[in-house]
C-alpha cells in the first residue's frame, strides 16, 4: 500500500487566515497570540508557550483531531504520536474515530490472510510444539486482571466435566514447589525449634541455621527469645514511702531489691525530690 493510503484525510482542511498578533481562543491553552506558522505539509499558526513556539489548536485542526486518524494528523500537520494523543485528549477523542476506523479498514486486506493459507496453516496452528513455546513464553507472568475477569464470567455457573477436572488435578500437581533437600524431618528434631536458637539446633542435629529458620516457619514456632527473670513487684508501705528522698534512688534499690527505673518511677509519681547524698 502507498503511503498516501495510510495518510489520507476524510475532509479538506486548509491554513485560516490570519495577521500575527491576533488573539485566538486554542482548545487547550484558551486564549493566545498567534506570532509564527509552521512549517508542514498544511502550515498552521503557532503561540508562544514559554520560551518555545507551540501550535494552536483551533478551527480545521480541532476538527482533523477529532475526525482523522493519528497517521494522518502527524503526516499533514507535521507533529508527533504525543502531542496528537494529547490534542485527542483535550478534546475528548476516542481512541478509535472515524479516520482510525476507515484506516483499518483499508489496510485490513492486505494483512489477513487467505482463506486458503489459513487452512494449510491450520495443523501448524494447533502443533504441541507451538503450544509448548507459547507455554514457555507466559510461565511466570501474571494473567491480565480483564483477562481473569473474563474467564470468570466465562466459566461462570458451569461444571467442569470429567476429563476436565483430570486435567486441571495434573495442572495444580505440576505447580507443587519441589520438595525440600536433604533428609526428612523427625519429631525428635522438630520438638527442638524454639528451645534454642537456631544455630544451637543447627548444630545439635546436624543441620544448617537457614534449614532450622524455614523448618520453623513452616511450623509456625516462634523464634527462642532468652529473656531476662522478672523480679517480684515492690510493695510500697508506708515505711518504704519514708525512704524516698531520704536516700538516692540506687541505695533505696538496693535495699529493696529492685531496679533504680522503679524507685525513681514511683519518687516521680509522688513529687518527692531526690536525695543528693549517701547515707553513712
Amino acid at each position: 500500500m502507498h503511503i498516501h493510503q495510510h495518510v489520507k484525510l476524510l475532509g479538506r482542511y486548509k491554513t485560516p487566515r490570519f495577521r500575527y498578533g491576533d488573539v485566538v481562543l486554542c482548545e487547550l491553552r484558551g486564549s493566545v497570540k498567534i506570532v509564527g506558522l509552521t512549517n508542514a505539509r498544511i502550515p498552521w499558526p503557532k503561540c508562544r508557550a514559554g520560551r518555545a513556539h507551540a501550535i494552536i489548536l483551533y478551527g480545521d485542526l480541532a476538527e482533523a483531531v477529532r475526525r482523522e486518524s493519528v497517521e494522518a494528523v502527524k503526516h499533514w500537520f507535521g507533529v508527533g504520536d504525543d502531542r496528537v494523543w494529547k490534542w485527542r485528549k483535550a478534546l475528548g477523542v476516542e481512541r478509535e474515530n472515524e479516520g482510525t476506523r476507515a484506516l483499518l479498514s483499508r489496510i485490513t486486506p492486505l494483512t489477513v490472510q487467505s482463506s486458503k493459507a489459513r487452512r494449510r496453516l491450520k495443523p501448524a496452528l494447533r502443533s504441541p510444539e507451538r503450544a509448548a513455546k507459547i507455554a514457555a513464553a507466559r510461565l511466570g507472568k501474571p494473567m491480565p486482571a480483564q483477562t481473569r475477569k473474563a474467564l470468570r464470567l466465562a466459566h461462570a455457573g458451569r461444571k467442569p466435566s470429567a476429563v476436565t477436572r483430570l486435567k486441571l488435578s495434573a495442572a495444580h500437581k505440576g505447580r507443587r514447589p519441589p520438595a525440600a533437600k536433604g533428609p526428612p524431618w523427625t519429631g525428635a528434631e522438630d520438638a527442638l525449634l524454639g528451645t534454642m536458637r537456631d544455630k544451637d539446633v543447627a548444630a545439635k542435629i546436624g543441620r544448617s541455621a537457614a534449614a532450622v529458620a524455614d523448618r520453623r516457619y513452616v511450623l509456625c514456632i516462634p523464634a527462642f527469645t532468652k529473656r531476662a527473670a522478672r523480679g517480684k513487684p515492690v510493695k510500697w508501705t508506708v515505711a518504704r514511702l519514708k525512704m524516698l528522698g531520704a536516700m538516692t534512688d540506687a541505695e533505696l534499690a538496693a535495699r529493696l531489691g529492685c531496679t533504680i527505673e522503679v524507685v525513681r518511677n514511683q519518687r516521680r509519681r509522688l513529687g518527692i525530690v531526690a536525695s543528693k547524698f549517701t547515707r553513712t
